[in-house]
């Protein structure tokens, strides 16, 4: 390894001669800081020399000061004439300047970061993410040698010799800023000004202004340590990770502190051009980049030729492509609408201070559920999508408890993110008869009880069966089974408020206070999450049902700031008693083996119920097994009819494909 370069104290910088083009931008900068020079100068007059000697220890690059962790000395006081000069020099950006006079460099890392979420399915495996990945803070010390050195060969040459200014490259960007060209020559001092301050600011003033007033203020406040200690712990990698740590884990599936030296080039080489050099997208080009970025090292001192040969030549291994933070979630696979329910409730129930950083969401999705869901909708989707005119469809699958395994919210979450199962509200047809059998439950009926399945007429306006059929008494099971219209209304006449006050307890509506016809035949609205929360109910024998996705939340520092504590059972509410629940449960099995949801059945004991509103707009089939519960709908966006489809129908055969797929395979 080759010694690093004795660069020598800033103070004494050789002169050199610039570019024709270097000396217009030149020009420029003097002309604008004419009077911040006086100040600056003034301010480098009053430094300490115990200051200056540790300042130039870093920048000569002595090798136990450059791999100790950051410095933990509190930053130089200014005196009053020192703090005169640079608020001077800062009137350009005095709020940046006054934090960066109280800088710390812990604060500088966390200062202004965008949040963001990453999402752990039930078993805790990486399902997806959203916004900014921060991975924790890697400590100085921890940072591989061959890591800073490829940094600083790269990005900051001159780095141990400024001030926080480089006054050559510097000169070259400006006069490019200037003539519309794109070209480096901040220093990595500024950029990390830029990357907490700066993003949004224009480039001309920031270049011009900004960066040259706030660097050495920053200079004076920290340590070369530290400033690469923030930078590296900030920076953006591409991929939406932020920071050493969360590059290496997306890239290369290891700590930062473990990567090697062609791994750490890699690194260091997206930083001018993250989407571009990519591993993910184009490994050649980012390891051809990486070997640049040696060549680099070898050339500023840092590697040794031979040394940089064996680098060139070590084994790349990617971690798997689903796992860069970028492209999985919103727009990378289907498990996107339960993250989105994820997130919303975690913010409904966590603290707003816990949603700065990074937070890590592990949420109720069981991935075997959820894929069997998602292929077995979207075959469906397929084969009978166009001859049944049907754009969407929706499928949730939940546990008696009503933790949700499982959601489907329509075709494409890349191509439409509106979710069928959690925001759009339908009308539930013959679904409805849940709440009216109940009701009647309720007030003393039993499976076995009679009601007329006769004609009827309500309002005028004649009440028709599905098949068109009518006859005399049948029982209440039966009148289920068939999904009698007239039987269900003439029920609904005698148990209007005790329907109307199911609804609200299974919270499908609070302000239902429909006629007999509406909430008997369906035609108010309702969410497939909610329906399906009560068809739970049902099956957790009258118990209140609350569908979740949020298993637990940790801030940005793995600290927990939201548990799911299920309540004793002694302490769940009864939505429904026992013995109607369990009548119920009776009444639903009948509906899969011999009424309108033979279909559904799976070859084991099932429940459930057929829904299919007028014109075939709306088709349902939602029930339950043993171990779990789900719901299915189909439709369309724009409410226009499907042809032919059912509630026994297609909803009632991907319900069954779905159910046999995970009790088979559990």
């Amino acid at each position: 390894m080759a010694e690093r370069p004795n660069h020598g104290p800033w103070c004494q910088r050789t002169k050199t001669v610039a570019s024709q083009d270097e000396a217009k931008a030149r020009e420029v900068v003097a002309a604008s800081h004419s009077a911040s020079r006086q100040g600056l100068l003034a301010w480098r007059r009053t430094l300490s020399m115990s200051h200056v000697v540790s300042c130039c220890r870093v920048r000569h690059g002595v090798s136990e000061h450059m791999h100790q962790p950051p410095s933990s000395r509190p930053a130089v006081p200014l005196n009053r004439r020192q703090f005169l000069a640079l608020m001077g020099l800062a009137a350009a950006a005095p709020r940046e300047a006054e934090a960066l006079q109280l800088a710390d460099a812990g604060r500088l890392i966390t200062e202004n970061r965008e949040n963001g979420v990453r999402f752990l399915s039930a078993q805790g495996e990486f399902i997806g993410a959203r916004g900014a990945y921060y991975a924790p803070t890697v400590p100085f010390a921890q940072l591989p040698k061959h890591l800073i050195d490829a940094l600083v060969a790269s990005e900051d040459r001159r780095f141990y010799e400024h001030w926080g200014l480089d006054p050559r490259a510097m000169a070259r960007a400006i006069w490019s800023t200037l003539t519309g060209r794109t070209q480096g020559g901040s220093t990595l001092t500024q950029q990390t000004i830029k990357e907490i301050y700066l993003k949004e600011h224009s480039p001309i003033v920031r270049k011009l202004l900004e960066e040259p007033v706030l660097a050495p203020i920053l200079e004076l406040n920290l340590s070369k340590e530290d400033i690469l200690f923030v930078y590296l712990n900030r920076v953006f990698f591409g991929g939406n990770a932020y920071g050493i740590e969360a590059a290496a884990r997306v890239y290369f599936n290891k700590y930062a502190r473990s990567l090697s030296v062609l791994e750490s080039a890699m690194l260091v080489g997206l930083l001018p051009a993250p989407n571009r050099y990519n591993p993910h997208r184009n490994l050649p080009v980012s390891r051809d980049r990486g070997f640049r970025v040696i060549e680099q090292m070898v050339e500023a001192g840092y590697l040794s030729r031979r040394a940089a040969n064996r680098a060139r030549q070590q084994a790349i291994a990617l971690a798997p492509s689903r796992s860069a933070w970028g492209g999985v979630y919103p727009r990378g696979t289907q498990i996107g609408w339960l993250a989105r329910w994820a997130e919303i409730e975690a913010n409904a129930n966590a603290p707003v201070s816990a949603r700065e950083g990074t937070r890590t969401i592990t949420t109720t999705l069981d991935i075997r559920v959820q894929q069997a869901a998602d292929r077995h909708l979207q075959q469906a989707l397929r084969q009978h999508g166009r001859t049944g005119q049907i754009e969407e469809g929706a499928v949730v699958v939940m546990r008696y408890d009503g933790a949700v395994l499982g959601l489907v919210g329509g075709r494409d979450y890349r191509q439409k993110e509106w979710d069928n199962a959690t925001q759009a509200r339908r009308q539930p047809g013959s679904i409805a008869k849940l709440f009216v059998y109940l009701a009647a439950l309720q007030r003393g009926a039993a499976p076995d009880s009679l009601v007329s399945d006769a004609a009827l007429t309500l309002g005028g306006r004649p009440v028709r069966n599905f098949d068109d059929r009518y006859l005399d008494e049948i029982s209440l099971a039966a009148a289920l089974e068939k999904s009698s219209n007239t039987a269900a209304v003439r029920l609904a006449l005698r148990n209007t408020d005790k329907i109307a006050g199911l609804l609200r307890a299974f919270r499908i509506g609070d302000d239902m206070e429909g006629e007999a016809g509406d909430l008997a035949l369906g035609t108010y609205e309702a969410r497939l999450v909610d329906l399906t929360a009560a068809f739970a109910s049902v099956a957790n024998h009258g118990r209140m049902v609350v569908p979740y996705a949020v298993q637990r939340v940790q801030d940005a520092t793995g600290a927990e700031t939201l548990s799911r504590l299920l309540p004793e059972p002694s302490d769940i509410r009864q939505t429904i008693g026992s013995q109607e629940a369990d009548a119920m449960r009776q009444m639903l099995a009948g509906v899969v083996q011999r009424g309108t949801g033979r279909a559904a059945d799976p070859g084991f004991w099932a429940a459930g119920k057929t829904g299919t509103t007028t014109a075939s707009r709306d088709a349902w089939f939602i029930g339950f097994t043993e171990r779990y519960v789900a719901g299915v709908w189909l439709g369309n966006g724009d409410n226009r009819p499907m042809l032919g489809v059912s509630g026994g129908g297609l909803p009632a055969q991907i319900w069954r494909a779905v159910m046999t797929d995970i009790t088979r395979g559990a």
